[in-house]
C-alpha cells in the first residue's frame, strides 16, 4: 500500500511539473500579446511581470485569454502539489507502520 501511495506522489509531482511548464508557456504568450497589442505601452507589461494578480482585470483580448489559462495552470500546480504532499505523508506513514 505504501508503494501505491509513492506512485501517486510521483505522478502528482509529474503533474505539478507539467502544469508549471504549461503555465510558463501561457505566461510568455500573455507577455507577447501585451507587447504586440496597443496596451503594451510599458506599464501593463511591467505590472504583469511584477504583480501578476493585480494585472488580470486590466487585460483585454488575447492577453486576457492567455492570462485565464495561466491562472488555471497555477491552480492545477497547487492542487498537484497538495496531492503529492499528502501522498508522501501516507507513503511514509504506511512504510513506518509496516516495520
Amino acid at each position: 500500500m505504501s508503494q501505491l501511495a509513492a506512485v501517486v506522489a510521483y505522478l502528482a509531482l509529474a503533474g505539478a511539473l507539467l502544469s508549471w511548464i504549461v503555465g510558463a508557456w501561457f505566461y510568455a504568450g500573455t507577455l507577447r500579446a501585451l507587447a504586440a497589442g496597443q496596451q503594451g505601452k510599458g506599464a501593463a507589461i511591467w505590472l504583469a511581470v511584477l504583480a501578476w494578480p493585480l494585472t488580470r482585470e486590466r487585460l483585454q483580448g488575447a492577453a486576457a485569454e492567455h492570462a485565464s489559462k495561466v491562472n488555471k495552470a497555477l491552480v492545477a500546480f497547487l492542487a498537484c502539489l497538495l496531492v503529492a504532499i499528502a501522498a508522501t505523508s501516507v507513503a511514509t506513514n504506511l512504510a513506518r507502520v509496516a516495520r
